[in-house]
């Protein structure tokens, strides 16, 4: 293991609001060395220069379900941590294992298992029925023994429920997490919900609300030390589903073909227009209510719902960062929100986030400055995860020759099954 350094014309260590010149990582193994001045690198170590870029650290997903064709874009994106937050328990702790034994098949994984709904499933392989507080208090203890990360609820769940699983949650250490269907965020948080998916739950987010409407929810939110994941873009893709610019995104071919095609069946494409023009209009009134929560320190993590319509995974985080500097926030926040503030909430923040000796080699060479336009992003020219420097070119050979099958995954076969009802 020997040292090698990477070196940009800036280094930005997802803490602070400006990049720093003059500055090399230097990498042994799969851990960060020391960040140090040019002058001095190792006489005999490695040095891998990238022009014109700046180094960040690794980005992240907190919301995605995952299947194994989207590793490689992934990486390529820069994304080099996900949160898969519901599949099969036992393929995804396979997939966990996989991605740790060998950073070039993609991110690193945290997951929750199955998503536990209430009495009914809404999807059918990776979600879980739950009639009563002891059917999913019996389902937490079996996820935590097992060894997932996150406990993860879904819609059908009432509160209830809720209660029960975080009371089971907290007795096995494990946090919660939920995608609110009819429940009022407010309520959930006093339940002792950790943290909201989508701004489910957040009825100041999906109208034109007034300050201090905003600010009551975030009062609550604060002082139950709620967590947000917002998930801005996939309501933004959802409501412009029909949009042509999507179908024209040259980073589709990042985008195995069977998800292609989902998204030009998925069924809100051909169905009545009132649920896709309310999407529009609510988009914005949700970024002012991110904005607002973000000023007064409601903590963030990001997360883009991939796979679902026009979300390409990796690209799909460059986008919702973009989302949230449309809102006001400046982009150096929204890369601490996609960086050390998402590995606050995932509670690796003692491993991975932000650049530091003793941190995971997970970085990104980006071409430009991101935390000044935030658009630059989108110029990726390799990525390390776990000190293994990665190209684009090369991810995306790996990734296309798996174009000749149907992946054999949960969410394809429940997102398959979802299309075909028409």
């Amino acid at each position: 293991m020997e040292t090698f350094a990477l070196v940009a014309d800036r280094l930005w260590d997802g803490r602070g609001d400006v990049a720093r010149e003059g500055l090399a990582v230097l990498v042994r193994g799969a851990q960060i060395e020391a960040i140090a001045p040019l002058g001095e690198i190792p006489p005999r170590a490695a040095v891998r220069r990238f022009p014109g870029c700046t180094l960040i650290p690794g980005l992240m997903d907190a919301h995605v379900h995952y299947s194994t064709v989207m590793g490689p874009a992934f990486l390529a994106a820069g994304v080099t941590t996900i949160r898969d937050v519901g599949n099969d328990l036992d393929w995804i702790l396979g997939q966990r294992a996989r991605h740790a034994a060998n950073p070039r098949i993609g991110p690193a994984i945290l997951c929750c298992g199955f998503l536990l709904d209430g009495p009914k499933a809404y999807w059918r392989h990776m979600g879980r029925a739950h009639a009563s507080a002891q059917d999913v208090r019996a389902s937490v203890r079996e996820e935590a023994a097992r060894g997932v990360d996150a406990i993860k609820l879904y819609a059908g769940a009432d509160l209830e429920l809720i209660r029960a699983a975080v009371e089971e949650s907290r007795l096995v250490g494990k946090p919660t997490l939920a995608h609110l269907g009819p429940l009022k965020a407010e309520d959930t948080a006093r339940a002792g919900l950790g943290e909201i998916q989508h701004l489910t739950g957040c009825g100041a987010a999906w109208k034109d609300s007034t300050l201090q409407e905003k600010d009551a929810l975030i009062d609550i939110l604060l002082e139950h030390g709620v967590a947000m994941t917002p998930t801005l873009v996939v309501w933004d893709r959802l409501g412009r589903i029909l949009d042509p610019v999507f179908a024209n995104d040259e980073r589709r071919k990042w985008v195995h073909p069977v998800f292609r095609d989902v998204w030009e069946r998925y069924l809100t494409r051909s169905g009545p227009p009132e649920p896709r023009l309310k999407l529009q209009t609510v988009v914005p009134w949700m970024k002012n209510c991110l904005a607002r929560m973000s000023e007064r320190g409601v903590s963030i993590a990001v997360g883009t719902d991939t796979p679902f319509p026009h979300l390409v995974p990796g690209f799909s985080v460059h986008d919702e960062l973009a989302q949230y500097v449309d809102a006001g926030i400046a982009p150096s926040v929204a890369l601490r929100a996609a960086t050390s503030g998402t590995a606050r909430v995932l509670g690796i923040s003692g491993q991975k986030g932000h650049l530091a000796p003793g941190m995971a080699a997970d970085l990104v060479a980006v071409r430009g400055d991101p935390l000044k336009r935030i658009e630059d992003l989108s110029g990726v020219e390799a990525t390390v995860r776990s000190g293994v420097v990665l190209e684009p070119a090369a991810l995306l050979e790996s990734l296309q020759a798996t174009y000749g099958s149907i992946p054999e995954d949960t969410i394809t076969r429940d997102l398959l099954g979802y299309v075909n009802r028409a």
